[in-house]
This record gives C-alpha cells, structure tokens and sequence, in this order.
C-alpha cells in the first residue's frame, strides 16, 4: 500500500490589489461582501466556508490544463462540513491527476501488459483536503486558517488546488495565499508526542596535520545521540536556530557550539524522518497517516477525522491573528 500523508500550510485571504495589513485581510468567521465583474450589485457570503463551497460547486467539472497537462476537478458530493464550539471544518475530495506520457500498464505479478496508455490518458487519483478555521473568541478576531491536504507517495494535489483557488477568489477582488506552517511549530508538536528519534551534531573534521590540509579535505565527523532526553535550555537554542533559518534562510550556529550543522530525526508512524539544519529551504511539511486508518470500516471518515484532529493540534501552536506588520 502506498504511503499516505499530510501537508498542513496556513492560509488568508485579503483584498486584492492592497498592502498587506489588518484592514486589508478579511474576518473568516464574518460576512464577506464583495463584487464581481459580470454581477450587477455585491455579493454576500456568510463566512469563509461559503465560499470555499462555492468553489467546489464551481470545479465540479473536470478542467483540462493542457500547458500543465494536468486535469482537475473537486468530487461531486464529496463536501461535508462539522461544527464544534471552537472550530469549524470544511471537507472535500479532489480528482487530479497529469497525461502527456504514453506507458504499458505492466502487471507487477504476471509481468504481462495489461494495457498501454497513450498520451491522452491521465491516472486521476482523489486527494481529500480539510478547511479548518478556529472561532472567534472574546476580542480576538480570526483571519488566518489552516489547510490540511492529503498525499499519497510522491502525488499530492495541494498545488494544483491552490492554483485553482486563486483564480476564483480573483474574480471577486480577493487575494488567496498559503504559508508553510512553520518549521518552529512542527518541531516543537513533535518533540511533545516524544517523537524525537535522534540528534546528530555535525562538525567539519580538519586533521591535525598540515600536510594532509593542503592534500585533501578529511570529510566531517557526526556525533548521534539516540532517544535522547534534551535539557530545556539546549532544545530552546535548537528550536530557536531552525526558526531563524526558515524565516531568515540564514543557518547560522553560534561559534562557541563545537559543531558546524545539527540534525534532527523523528519516527513519524514508525517512519524516519530528517530535519537537517542547512537543508532547512528543501523540506516540507508532510506527516505521515498511520496505516491502521486503511484497515478499518469507514476509512473516508476516520481519515477526515485523524485529519481534522492534526490541525486541531496545529491549532494550539498557531496565532490565527496576523496584525499590522507581521
């Protein structure tokens, strides 16, 4: 069985064509009055989730983008919402998949050719995705929510999707935009589940001797500590260098630590997985589903709900707020 995972990122949508600041970001949980160009008067709609409605009604239909070579569609009756006293959620299935390449469908087993695809035939596979979005609360008021989307293997469709998206908050004056959930909070949620695998402090390995400096480089020596229990005042340094480079793009270790780069694995569903300091630019955000999700009965909704719950989790290390500057 193939692999299954999750991309979680952060979104917001403001008004098109203004600086980005607290006016110009609409409220998710408030009324969204807005125009479009071939509707006489403006338009409402109740919340963000309507709108995120209205573009899966609107992508029903499969669309051929033939310069990508890439269809894409939202499945018909695939939407389901729920509503709790802190959050709301919004869900739904996409079709995606790429042609342009001719191949013989071979049978792993029999090694026969079942069939053989022209360049015409696309393998359309489904993604599901979850729209999550706290409530307001007390003087808080939300305007940042998160996007959690399903992946399989090496496929995912968070792209294609947000692509589409894009074009249609477009048409009513609206600007779409997605971040990466922070680097900072990805680490620190896994540290607390007791992930943490290994720590490996990297340092460049200069020889003692002269003559073998000006023959060759020596390579590096790591140092790997396994299962290992960190004291708060070096995890906090830790996190503090991984968030300076995913903000910054600057990896930079003080010069009084005795290693030059540090990496970090986590068992991720019994899975390894390596955040390494200066290949920082290179990762994404991808959480592996536990397998037993696909061995039980009604796998559609208990992957919706293991879904759900990671952003819920997310939800505790985020600010939903972006004000003026940030």
């Amino acid at each position: 069985m193939a692999n299954h995972g999750m991309l979680v990122c952060s979104f917001f949508v403001k008004k098109r064509y203004e600086k980005m600041n607290a006016e110009s970001l609409y409220a998710l949980n408030d009324l969204f009055e807005v125009s479009k160009k071939d509707v006489d008067g403006n338009i409402t709609f109740a919340n963000i989730f309507e709108l995120f409605k209205s573009f899966c009604y609107a992508n029903n239909e499969l669309s051929d983008d033939e310069k990508k070579q890439k269809l894409f569609s939202i499945a018909e009756n695939s939407l389901r919402t729920s509503d709790t006293p802190t959050y709301r959620t919004l869900s739904f299935v996409i079709q995606s998949g790429n042609y342009g390449i001719e191949a013989d469908m071979t049978d792993r087993k029999t090694h026969k050719i079942s069939h053989h695809r022209n360049a015409d035939e696309a393998a359309v596979m489904k993604f599901h995705c979850v729209v999550y979005v706290p409530k307001d609360a007390g003087d808080t008021i939300v305007n940042k929510g998160i996007l959690v989307f399903e992946t399989i293997g090496v496929y995912g469709a968070k792209m294609v999707t947000t692509q589409y998206m894009r074009l249609f908050f477009s048409q009513f004056g609206m600007t779409f935009e997605t971040r990466s959930v922070s680097v900072k909070v990805f680490l620190e949620k896994l540290i607390e589940h007791g992930n943490l695998h290994r720590v490996t402090l990297i340092r460049n390995n200069i020889s003692p001797n002269d003559a073998d400096n000006m023959l060759i480089s020596t390579g590096k020596e790591e140092k790997s500590y396994l299962h290992p229990k960190l004291r708060p005042e070096f995890l906090d340094k830790m996190i503090h260098w991984f968030d300076k480079a995913d903000q910054t793009g600057i990896c930079e270790i003080p010069a009084d630590e005795d290693f030059d780069d540090i990496a970090v694995t986590f068992k991720i569903n019994k899975h390894p997985r390596t955040v390494r300091l200066k290949n920082i630019e290179k990762m994404s955000i991808v959480e592996d589903i536990p397998d037993e999700i696909f061995k039980m009965k009604d796998v559609d909704q208990k992957l919706l709900t293991y879904m759900i719950e990671t952003a819920d989790d997310y939800k505790q290390k985020m600010v939903f707020t972006i004000k003026d500057g940030e």
